[in-house]
C-alpha cells in the first residue's frame, strides 16, 4: 500500500486534536540512532509510522543492524 502525502498532511492527533506536522524524529535499535522525518503531533510529539514505513524503510535497517 502506497501512502499519499496529501493525506499525511490532513492526519490529526487523536490525544491533542492538532494536525500532524512532518519533523525529523529520531529512532533508536540495537544500541544505534537513526533520524528519520515522519508526521508528528506539534504538541505532544506522538508520531505517526505508516506501515509502508514500518514494513519497508524500517524493516530494511533493522535486518541490516541485526546482520552486523
Amino acid at each position: 500500500m502506497t501512502v499519499d502525502p496529501e493525506n499525511e498532511r490532513r492526519l490529526v492527533c487523536a490525544k491533542c486534536g492538532v494536525p500532524l506536522e512532518k519533523g525529523a524524529t529520531k529512532f533508536y535499535y540495537l544500541n544505534h540512532e537513526l533520524t528519520h522525518p515522519v508526521p508528528r503531533c506539534p504538541q505532544c510529539g506522538q508520531v505517526y509510522i505508516s506501515e509502508e514505513l514500518t514494513l519497508g524503510r524500517i524493516a530494511e535497517v533493522e535486518t541490516m543492524l541485526e546482520d552486523k
